[in-house]
C-alpha cells in the first residue's frame, strides 16, 4: 500500500503549526507500520489523505480517481475567538467546511469530542476517530536538557507554562488572571503572536502582570518543556490539543480547563487537575506547587496517557482503516477515471525520504 499523505500550504503560509506538526506525526506512524508514503499527488498512490482544506486539496478531492481521506484539523468552533473577524467568519466556514468533509470517503477526526461536534454541523461522511499522535521517543522527560534551557531562558523556581499561539480562545486571559493570583511564581508563554490575532488579545498582553512572560517563538519546542514544571493549558476549545500529548510525554503534569473537548480523555488526579476558572485554576497550580508526591503522580499519569498515544499505535490503527476502506470501495465498483493532478503541487513535504519501505495491500482501480 502506498499512500499520498498532502499538505498544500508552504510553512508560513498558516497561522499555527499545529495542522503541520499533525501532517509530519502522519507521515512518520505511517512509516514505522512500513507503509510507503509520498507527499506529492502525481506520484503513484493507493490513497489519497488530505490535511488541509484549502483550493488545492478542494481540487483534489473533486477529482478523485481513489479513495481519498480527510483529515478534520478544523471546525468552525475552534477557529472563532482567535483572529479579526474570526467569529464573523466562522459560520461561512462551517457550511464550506461541511461540504468538503461530506466529499471525502471518510472523515479522520483526532477526539471523539471532534467527531461529535462534525456530526452536530452535518457531517454524513463516515468518521474514525484517530488520534494525532506523539513521538514519545523525541518528546519524553530529559533532565539535562531541563539544566540547559532554564539556563539559556534565564528561569529558576517553579516555573507555570504553556505552548501554543497567543489566543484568547487558548486562554490567554485567562492564564494571566490565574498568574496574577500567584504573584510569588513564574508563568511564562512559548509562542507566537500572530499579526491577526484580536485587538482584545493585544489588551491582555499589555495588562499582565509582572510575573508572566511571553517568550515568542522557540527553536525548538523541546527546551520549552523541559524548562516548565507544570504545563497549564486553560484553552476553551481543541480538537485534539497537541502541544497537551507533547507536554504529557514530557512527563509534566497537566491543568486544563474543565471542557468538553477534554471530558472523555482526561481524568483529575490521575493524569491531570481540572479548572474551570483563575480561582479554580490557581487552587490547581498551588496544590501542585506544595504537593511534590502528587507532582510525581501526575506526571506519571501523563506520561503513560502520552504512551497511549504514541506514533506507532497511530500508523496501526491508520493502516487498518486503509484497508476496511479499500476492501469497502472495491466491492462498490470503479470510479470514472479524472485527473487528480493539475494544479495541486504540494507546498511542504515531510522531512524524512518520501520514500520508505512499504508493504503491498489492495490497489484502487
Amino acid at each position: 500500500m502506498r499512500v499520498c499523505v498532502y499538505y498544500e500550504y508552504r510553512p508560513s503560509a498558516l497561522p499555527s503549526g499545529g495542522i503541520r506538526t499533525a501532517f509530519r506525526n502522519h507521515v512518520e506512524a505511517l512509516r514505522r507500520v512500513g507503509i510507503e508514503v509520498v507527499t506529492h499527488p502525481r506520484e503513484p498512490h493507493d490513497v489519497l489523505h488530505l490535511h488541509t482544506t484549502g483550493p488545492r486539496s478542494l481540487l483534489l478531492l473533486e477529482r478523485r480517481t481513489r479513495p481519498v481521506v480527510v483529515h478534520a484539523h478544523t471546525t468552525a468552533e475552534d477557529f472563532a475567538n482567535s483572529f479579526r473577524l474570526s467569529d464573523a467568519v466562522a459560520p461561512m466556514l462551517a457550511r464550506y467546511l461541511r461540504y468538503f468533509y461530506n466529499r471525502a470517503d471518510l472523515v479522520v477526526a483526532p477526539s471523539s469530542y471532534t467527531a461529535h461536534v462534525l456530526r452536530q454541523h452535518g457531517v454524513e461522511a463516515p468518521i474514525e476517530v484517530v488520534s494525532n499522535g506523539v513521538d514519545v521517543q523525541r518528546f519524553r522527560p530529559d533532565r539535562s536538557r531541563r539544566v540547559r534551557a532554564r539556563a539559556r531562558l534565564r528561569l529558576g523556581g517553579f516555573v507555570v507554562f504553556a505552548v501554543g499561539l497567543v489566543l484568547l480562545r487558548k486562554g490567554i486571559d485567562v492564564f494571566c488572571e490565574t498568574a496574577r493570583l500567584l504573584p510569588d511564581l513564574t508563568f511564562i508563554w512559548f509562542g507566537p503572536v500572530h499579526r491577526a490575532v484580536k485587538p482584545e488579545t493585544l489588551r491582555v498582553l499589555e495588562r499582565a502582570p509582572a510575573n508572566v512572560r511571553f517568550a515568542g517563538y522557540v527553536e525548538n519546542v523541546l527546551d520549552a518543556y523541559a524548562a516548565g514544571d507544570v504545563f497549564f493549558f486553560p484553552s476553551a476549545v481543541e480538537n485534539e490539543g497537541i502541544a497537551v500529548l507533547e507536554a504529557a510525554a514530557c512527563g509534566k503534569p497537566l491543568v486544563l480547563r474543565d471542557v468538553p473537548c477534554f471530558a472523555d480523555r482526561f481524568e483529575a488526579g490521575v493524569n491531570c487537575l481540572l479548572g474551570t476558572d483563575p480561582e479554580g485554576f490557581a487552587e490547581c497550580i498551588r496544590r501542585l506547587y506544595e504537593d511534590p508526591p502528587l507532582r510525581a503522580r501526575l506526571s506519571l499519569g501523563a506520561r503513560a496517557f502520552a504512551m497511549q498515544h504514541r506514533l506507532e499505535t497511530v500508523g496501526k490503527r491508520l493502516q487498518e482503516i486503509y484497508r476496511t476502506l479499500g476492501m469497502q470501495l472495491d466491492m462498490a465498483g470503479p470510479r470514472p477515471m479524472c485527473d487528480l493532478t493539475e494544479g495541486a503541487d504540494s507546498g511542504i513535504s515531510a522531512d524524512t525520504d518520501p520514500h520508505g519501505k512499504g508493504v503491498r495491500g489492495w490497489r484502487s482501480r
